[in-house]
């Protein structure tokens, strides 16, 4: 049996500490490590990520690109896409749902915040959906942009696909617009053309579908809040379709949350549709209850 004694025990407390020292060194060099790797992995799918956005791009681009020459001998007419990258405003899917919606119901008057190739595409399900209204009176569309580069470039594609008088395209800037809410926002300057319009239709048997897609969320927050609240003042009674595209961003959601609360204020029947598309979408139909689906 050994004993130390006393002059040995610096030296064993001095390896113990030595010892020590190197385990949190060795702890700490592979935090190190490990935070790296986690780094690099990160990196890594960062990469990866924006390799298979630019592939997802290219690949929509080469398909778009196929229809529109497809279109283009099958027609004679030039496709209304964007040659320099995919170009839809709206995601394929979206128009799709937007046409089932054209189909099913029978509108009246259509409205559009935001013009685009979705008011293309109206305009021709409108235009084939007239020669099965025998009798009834034609669909109204009206498309409202306060951007003068989109507002012409709609207009030349209406021209392009002999479309141009099937839709009422206005120009129109933002302006203040002061909400119940207290909140002010940046709307389309567009009161007289609905006054006008609403005067024009029987409100309490229209059927409205208004397709909100602007203004752009860099206006502000809850920028496309005003529509709702717009649409209803003009057209009291009537059946109204509100259609929100881009329902996966939060500014969106908050937005229908916010319609939600004042249409349950103001005793307004009201559905809640939404759908799982490339961006979401979301309907809200609000109407007396006599015209409530």
């Amino acid at each position: 049996m050994v004993v130390a004694n006393a002059s040995t025990l610096p030296s064993v407390a001095k390896g113990i500490e030595d010892i020590t020292h190197m385990l949190r060194q060795q702890q700490t060099d592979l935090a190190a490590q490990l935070k790296k790797q986690a780094d690099d992995l990160i990196r890594v799918r960062k990469f990866l990520d924006s390799s298979l956005k630019i592939e997802v791009a290219n690949a929509a681009k080469q398909i778009e690109a196929v229809v529109g020459l497809h279109s283009y001998f099958a027609t004679g007419e030039l496709p209304n896409i964007n040659t320099e990258r995919h170009s839809w405003p709206i995601s394929p899917d979206f128009a799709l749902y937007l046409i089932e919606l054209l189909e099913i119901n029978d509108y009246d008057l259509i409205l559009e915040f935001g013009s685009g190739i979705s008011t293309v595409i109206i305009a021709k399900a409108v235009s084939k959906m007239s020669l099965r209204r025998q009798g009834k009176r034609s669909i109204e569309v009206v498309s409202f942009d306060h951007l003068e580069h989109y507002y012409r470039r709609t207009l030349n594609q209406l021209q392009q696909a002999g479309l141009a008088e099937a839709v009422q395209l206005h120009l129109v800037p933002l302006k203040d617009y002061a909400a119940a809410n207290g909140n002010a926002y940046s709307y389309y300057d567009c009161h007289d053309i609905l006054a006008k319009l609403a005067q024009r239709q029987l409100a309490t048997e229209l059927r409205l579908l208004v397709l909100v897609d602007g203004p752009p969320s860099a206006t502000g927050k809850h920028a496309r809040y005003p529509a709702a609240p717009l649409i209803l003042g003009h057209f009291k009674g009537a059946r109204v379709d509100l259609l929100l595209d881009d329902y996966i961003r939060e500014d969106e959601k908050e937005i229908v949350q916010l319609w939600q609360g004042e249409f349950a204020a103001a005793n307004l029947r009201f559905e809640v549709t939404e759908t799982r598309l490339e961006k979401d979408a979301c309907l809200l139909s609000v109407a007396n209850s006599s015209h409530l689906r």
